[in-house]
């Protein structure tokens, strides 16, 4: 687990076993926290997770068989001890049954609770574990690239996945901002636990708080029930939030205090919650240039720009490209490699201005369009390369300015084969000013 020392909740209602607890406990390296009533615990439960509960099964507001089932609901896999007297042993067993990973009876060795405790923390590890590893054997390792760009950012990756810093992720829409924040994520301490995404730009206001921190019955119009907010969800994982440069002036105001205190509120609420989560940003913006036109919070920007990671356009490193495409393409099960040279001619001339996003996409529809047969470049209609500088007609014979327009207004009327609206729309002018000018041409 993440964190270096487990953290227990005592729910005990006698002051001297408290104490006495407390003292053992934290010699023993965990670190403990104390309650004596169902009401205090039920809101230390709300608000904190545990790493184990230990619980006494009869306290002054109630007997703990019927809180268990509300432990559950808030922290399913959250061991539970119950500790019971030796006339409350069949309470005890049926507890067991409502959840309760096991029952110690009193008076308690604390020898025999160290070892129960230990168990019961072993197995929630070898469960996260399990859980992961089924998870992970089906995520397919990324490929970055081999270029020289690319290998030196996965150096300050690998900085990024054995640290705890906040990372901001830099560059165009489709260059794999999200993969790189998820293979920090799978490479880092906190890989067992939750990786939480959102984008920022699919949410606004209100939504965006809600989606966020969380809110309470009745706190807005929709809100019909009690729902915990995704950094309550990423407590111990990581929270990866996307293209934060369109986030709300409001809702980023929030967040920096959230990741100064690591503690919010849902909305609605007046209870302080804690949430240890590892913060990942990513954006397509220059955040810089954000904050000089007061579109993004300055405070906040140097807050998430600990250590930026700046991940550069396909077209700037084409050497990665036959790479990137035969992982593509084995992704969807395709295997007649090496690709051919005039397929991989293709795919280095073209500029890639949706980046890796499009090329997956020109890949399945060349998949699909091939129906089993080998790639050739016929499977990639539309596919041209598109030049940077595109040559211009030679008006160098041509002496006066309408002649020039002349000349021009046919060569867009043959690039459009004949289409006059499109021609019309390239040329800037009204489809019966085109009208006009084609008939001085005849």
């Amino acid at each position: 687990m993440f964190r270096k020392k487990p953290r227990l909740l005592v729910v005990e209602d006698d002051e001297a076993s408290c104490f006495a607890y407390e003292r053992f406990l934290v010699n023993a390296g965990f670190e403990a926290k104390m309650s004596m009533t169902l009401a205090e615990a039920s809101r230390i439960v709300e608000a904190e997770s545990f790493d184990a509960v230990i619980l006494d099964l009869r306290l002054p507001d109630g007997n703990s068989l019927q809180w268990l089932p509300r432990l559950k609901k808030i922290h399913p896999h959250t061991p539970v001890i119950v500790i019971t007297g030796m006339n409350d042993i069949p309470t005890a067993v049926q507890a067991t049954k409502n959840g309760a990973e096991n029952f110690l009876t009193k008076p308690i060795e604390m020898p025999e609770l160290r070892a129960t405790l230990n168990k019961c923390l072993e197995l929630e590890i070898l469960r996260k574990r399990q859980m992961i590893q089924q998870r992970l054997a089906k995520i397919e390792e990324p490929f970055f690239g081999l270029s020289e760009s690319m290998t030196n950012l996965m150096e300050y990756a690998h900085v990024a996945a054995d640290n705890d810093s906040v990372i901001l992720l830099l560059g165009e829409t489709g260059v794999g901002k999200g993969v790189l924040a998820r293979w920090i994520h799978n490479n880092s301490q906190r890989k067992s636990e939750a990786f939480v995404e959102l984008n920022c730009s699919s949410l606004k206001g209100e939504l965006l708080r809600s989606e966020l921190f969380g809110h309470v019955k009745g706190s807005f119009t929709s809100a019909i029930r009690d729902r915990e907010g995704l950094i309550e969800v990423a407590d111990g994982g990581t929270l990866f939030l996307d293209e934060i440069g369109d986030m709300d002036a409001e809702v980023q105001a929030q967040l920096l205090k959230t990741i100064e205190e690591k503690s919010f509120r849902r909305i609605g609420e007046n209870l302080l919650r804690k949430s240890d989560f590892r913060l990942i940003c990513a954006t397509n913006r220059d955040l810089l240039k954000e904050t000089e036109d007061r579109r993004f919070r300055k405070d906040l920007y140097y807050r998430i720009c600990v250590f930026p990671i700046s991940i550069p356009a396909l077209q700037k490193r084409v050497e990665d490209i036959p790479g990137l495409a035969e992982h593509l393409l084995s992704g969807f099960g395709y295997t007649e490699f090496p690709l051919g040279a005039d397929v991989i001619t293709l795919l280095k001339s073209y500029p890639w201005p949706g980046n890796v996003r499009e090329l997956r996409n020109m890949l399945e529809r060349a998949l699909l369009l091939a129906h089993g047969n080998p790639l050739s470049t016929r499977y990639f209609p539309g596919l041209e390369p598109i030049s940077s500088s595109p040559a211009l007609p030679d008006y160098q014979d041509l002496s006066t300015l309408a002649d020039i327009e002349n000349a021009h207004i046919a060569n867009m009327l043959k690039k459009f084969e004949g289409d006059k609206l499109k021609t019309s729309k390239a040329l800037g002018i009204s489809l019966s000013s085109l009208y006009r000018k084609i008939h001085h041409l005849k």
